[in-house]
């Protein structure tokens, strides 16, 4: 949970990281970055380093308890959502990198038959997108699947 107090240290000078009771909630909500949230999805294991490494299990603390609610329309599964997120936060720091997305999304970490980084095409990517919001919102995904641009731009493209 190294992000956690990385997002305090960005809320401002005046607020000492060490006491993130200091720290207003939604500075740290607006201060954490998409893959600390994505990371909140996963089952957990070993977090942090040093003094602070220890056992967590975020299947069991956040997402039967919580966070299952934040996403009614995923089915239940955290895996699932976990998933699909990743995906997007893939896609996401490509896109916010400026790094090339023609040839696709790799996706770090995992490999096709040939042993190459797996790539969504960027029809997948766009349909993961419209998953997430799904999973959360079908209205609202609904909507931006009737006004999404992408697909229009990727059938045009050379």
């Amino acid at each position: 949970m190294r992000e956690v107090p990385a997002a305090a240290g960005r809320c401002g000078p005046e607020v000492p990281v060490k006491t993130l009771r200091a720290v207003p909630a939604g500075k740290i909500v607006a201060e954490s970055t998409f893959g600390c949230w994505v990371n909140l999805l996963d089952k957990g294991g070993t977090r942090g380093d040093g003094p602070y490494r220890m056992s967590v299990d975020y299947d069991s603390t956040l997402w039967r308890k919580a966070l299952h609610k934040a996403f009614p329309n995923s089915g239940g599964k955290r895996t699932t959502v976990f998933t699909t997120a990743s995906h997007v936060r893939s896609l996401r720091n490509r896109a916010a990198h400026h790094e090339p997305l023609i040839g696709g999304v790799p996706l770090p970490g995992q490999s096709d038959r040939r042993g190459r980084t797996r790539r969504l095409t960027l029809p997948e990517a766009h349909s993961e997108v419209l998953r997430l919001v799904e999973y959360i919102d079908q209205d609202v995904a609904a909507w931006l699947g009737q006004t999404s641009r992408v697909p229009d731009l990727l059938s045009s493209r050379p």
